[in-house]
């Protein structure tokens, strides 16, 4: 049921931003979701198309394994193919101008509104009221 509804949601709602990469949002009870389906598409055809990243990736999922053989942290030298990953695919979406300004309101509205603030209420004695003891 989930898969029809977000595939509705895709179908009729309007993306945020649509340049560079398409970026969409879904209203969700406590807030929002954001939508990188175009950015995650990109990310598996970059790996997949470039045979020296394809090679990076898979040293990770080899590493990874043998790290579970040998119960590993996995910290060595996963990080460091992590990080010159994330160098040659982009690990960020450019948002600028009139959509970042979309962004930012489709955010805002999502975004619990704030409890109005009371005054204080402050308890008088009452020995100071008027007619007390003090009188």
């Amino acid at each position: 049921m989930n898969r029809i509804r977000l595939a509705l949601h895709r179908l009729f709602r309007r993306p945020v931003i649509t340049d560079p990469m398409r970026i969409s949002t879904r209203r969700i009870p406590d807030g929002l979701l954001l939508d990188f389906e175009d950015y995650f598409t990109y990310v598996i055809e970059t790996i997949a198309d470039d045979e020296e990243i394809l090679g990076l990736f898979l040293e990770l999922v080899e590493d990874r394994g043998m790290a579970r053989e040998r119960k590993h942290d996995g910290w060595e030298p996963e990080h460091l193919l992590m990080e010159q990953l994330a160098e040659r695919v982009g690990h960020e979406i450019p948002v600028r101008g009139e959509s970042l300004r979309k962004l930012g309101k489709r955010m805002l509205s999502a975004a619990p509104k704030p409890k109005p603030k009371t005054a204080a209420v402050v308890s008088i004695p009452a020995q100071r009221r008027k007619g007390g003891a003090a009188a």
